[in-house]
């Protein structure tokens, strides 16, 4: 048999590739790296739940940093309902669109806004 039928088959002597498809490789390969959620010390879990619970008996606009894997987002709204035992809280944002479930596992940061 010949060598050419070994290994790769046929196809081994014609490994090219164009720049286009080399850029969408490695623009695909950058979309694969993964981003791990940043450690939120205790303390600071305690600082943003008193900041909701606040914002929550006071009916006053927060914004909260949300992790996600390409970069994180940032939300400004209300919290109309916490519910401990599910660990979300219900969120009305200020967009227009309808309320919503946040897991609390997702929230790395939490802000009150101020009232000028």
């Amino acid at each position: 048999m010949s060598k050419k039928l070994q290994g790769n088959g046929l196809f081994e002597s014609s490994r090219m590739m164009l720049p286009e498809h080399r850029e969408a490789y490695i623009q695909h390969q950058q979309h694969l790296v993964h981003r791990k959620p940043p450690l939120i010390d205790p303390q600071a879990e305690e600082e943003m739940a008193r900041v909701m619970a606040e914002a929550l008996y006071n009916h006053s606009p927060i914004t909260i940093t949300l992790f996600d894997e390409p970069e994180d987002l940032q939300l400004t709204g209300h919290v109309l309902r916490i519910d401990a035992s599910r660990r979300q809280i219900r969120w009305g944002g200020d967009t227009g669109e309808g309320p919503e479930w946040i897991r609390l596992d997702q929230i790395i940061d939490a802000v009150a806004e101020s009232s000028i």
